[in-house]
């Protein structure tokens, strides 16, 4: 919710409470408040023990297909 304009100690403490394992956590560009946030966040996840990595290495790029949702989907064998 950083794009409501959420102060950075409320959007850093949200992010941090709510990241589980496989979660993906999206920032906008615009967000007034988000580079104030991302040091608290990035510590605080990292002291929890999670690893950050870009969204490039989750897209699957062999013998899948992307359908218009973004969903991957396997290629099957016909």
């Amino acid at each position: 919710l950083d794009w409501k304009g959420l102060k950075s100690g409320e959007m850093a403490a949200r992010v941090i409470n709510k990241t589980q394992n496989g979660s993906i956590i999206l920032f906008h560009n615009a967000a007034v408040n988000t580079p104030a946030a991302l040091p608290s966040v990035i510590a605080g996840l990292k002291a929890k023990g999670f690893s950050f990595l870009p969204v490039s290495k989750l897209i699957y790029t062999e013998n899948y297909t992307m359908d218009h949702t973004g969903r991957q989907i396997p290629n099957t064998v016909e």
